[in-house]
């Protein structure tokens, strides 16, 4: 069973300005410079923000099965994935004791993989919506319904940014 600290944020930009006023400013930064970036139409690929602090990837991509996708931490950045197009399912769940990576975790790409939890939460994002996943959210990200199209941001952002 999950205890005290199994937080993960679901939001959407529509109701962005009443959220930010409760968010962490870090964070809150991170989502406006997105909707900046945004306001261009970005090419695919990395965009800096605050150098390897905080950037954004733009990816597009197919959704997988929930059969076929596997989960993964961060312990570097926390993930705010935000939703440009299509609709994506991402499975959450915090990291329980016990639970052993299927791939352990690789410091230079700042991943671990792990099986789906038997308690994981799926969470639908619909264009707009937007899902923060701190270092001990297990998530699966790009699922969906076969063939469907997906394009996303990814904001990556340093933990040692909150802990300052």
């Amino acid at each position: 069973m999950w205890g005290e600290g199994d937080i993960m944020i679901l939001g959407s930009l529509s109701s962005w300005e009443e959220h930010s006023r409760y968010e962490n400013s870090v964070i809150v930064e991170a989502i406006e410079e997105l909707k900046v970036i945004l306001q261009h139409e970005p090419d695919l690929g990395r965009i800096e923000i605050r150098g390897n602090e905080i950037y954004v990837s733009i990816m597009a991509l197919e959704a997988k099965s929930l059969e076929e996708q596997v989960a993964e931490k961060h312990e570097a950045y926390i993930d705010v994935h935000y939703l440009i197009e299509g609709e994506e399912t991402i499975g959450w769940s915090p990291l329980q004791e016990g639970i052993e990576a299927t791939k352990p975790y690789d410091a230079e790409a700042d991943y671990a993989l792990y099986p789906p939890s038997t308690e994981e939460i799926l969470l639908t994002l619909k264009p707009g919506m937007f899902a923060v996943f701190f270092p001990h959210d297990v998530h699966r990200p790009g699922m969906g319904q076969s063939g469907m199209k997906i394009k996303k941001a990814v904001i990556k952002i340093h933990v040692g940014l909150l802990n300052s």
